[in-house]
């Protein structure tokens, strides 16, 4: 009996366990002061088809993480991922053994299009015609054309006998 508990204890310490984290949508930028290149690019997005895309195990999350996104790129013949999300799996190390992560990585696949200088964008930027935007936004974001906000009809009801005698 002592033996198979003995056997039962050593066993579960020779197994290895494995974690699960997941990243969220939003990528921060280290410096606020970025100055973009001098190329301005549009993105065709092709949100028909899921990528979805999973590492072999290395080392460290880091190294899991862009063999993830290399292969999106190099496997689905796109230049980028659109709203990854990282899925990654680390076992745990005991002793020399495990310690090693995984990451799957889903998202969506951007090519690149109508490259052009800034000052071509600054120019077409320019050529819009804004009251369209402005038309736009008042009809989907509840704002007039001048850009405040439209008043909301008021909700508020009174309750109560003397209410019906004394509506302000």
């Amino acid at each position: 009996m002592k033996k198979i508990i003995l056997s039962l204890g050593v066993m579960s310490l020779l197994l290895s366990c494995s974690t699960t984290s997941h990243t969220y949508r939003a990528n921060g930028i280290a410096d606020k002061n970025v100055i973009a290149g001098q190329v301005v690019v549009d993105t065709k997005l092709d949100l028909k088809t899921k990528i979805e895309v999973v590492s072999s195990k290395r080392n460290t999350v880091g190294e899991a993480m862009d063999e993830a996104y290399y292969k999106a790129i190099n496997d689905n013949n796109i230049d980028l991922v659109v709203d990854p999300i990282f899925e990654i799996t680390t076992t745990d190390k005991i002793l020399f053994w495990g310690g090693k992560s995984t990451a799957k990585l889903t998202g969506f696949g951007a090519k690149y299009d109508n490259s052009r200088s800034k000052v071509e964008a600054i120019k077409e930027l320019k050529s819009i015609d804004t009251t369209d935007v402005k038309k736009f936004n008042a009809i989907y974001y509840n704002v007039n054309t001048d850009g405040t906000e439209i008043a909301k009809p008021s909700t508020v009801k009174k309750a109560g006998f003397l209410s019906m005698f004394f509506n302000k």
